[in-house]
């Protein structure tokens, strides 16, 4: 990701179908997690996606890259359901192995999967990461076993998601500095002769 605090990714290549222009009126209130259940780069997920009615706002590769293939501001169709698009983001993961691998993932696909959920939450002001509230599996549409290893109860959901509350805690805890400028004139002062006192 080039920018975590605005979202920018690492590539930019969009779609010009299978999605809706805008939302609807509806706000975002959640991330959907997918994988390809397939080993997938950013051009070969789009072209899948120009023949398939189907798209997702991020993929992330095999080595981490992330690429945004519909814009947040638009609806994916990623989630099976109107309401679930346009009130999500999707983000896809590409698996490293296939069906007889049992869809392995990449640790940087897994931890660059986690930060970017990390940043949409706190972008989107949708809280800490957490499944079942504003982090959600393909599969609670009953339709499909995506994102399989990667939904709550798969091998790689609990460290998934702890992955994901600790880049969003470190992304909303204030530096030491930044807690400095929040200080009011007394705290300073006291602050200055405390140090002055350890010199």
């Amino acid at each position: 990701m080039k920018n975590w605090n605005t979202l920018e990714p690492d590539r930019v290549k969009l779609l010009n179908k299978h999605f809706t222009p805008g939302r609807g009126g509806k706000t975002i209130k959640y991330v959907v997690i997918h994988h390809n259940a397939g080993m997938l780069s950013i051009d070969q997920i789009w072209d899948v996606w120009q023949t398939r009615q189907a798209s997702a706002h991020y993929q992330v590769t095999a080595i981490g890259e992330i690429g945004q293939l519909v814009w947040d501001r638009d609806t994916a169709w990623h989630a099976a359901d109107l309401t679930r698009n346009q009130e999500s983001i999707g983000v896809e993961h590409a698996n490293i192995g296939g069906a007889s691998a049992d869809w392995p993932i990449s640790t940087a696909t897994l931890e660059e999967g986690a930060h970017l959920v990390a940043a949409l939450c706190k972008f989107y002001r949708l809280g800490r990461p957490q499944w079942g509230k504003n982090v959600r599996p393909h599969s609670e549409t009953g339709q499909t076993s995506c994102p399989y290893h990667l939904g709550p109860n798969g091998k790689y959901g609990k460290s998934y998601i702890a992955r994901a509350q600790h880049w969003y805690d470190r992304m909303t805890t204030p530096t030491p500095t930044e807690q400095d400028d929040d200080m009011t004139p007394e705290q300073e002062r006291l602050l200055k002769d405390n140090n002055n006192l350890l010199r």
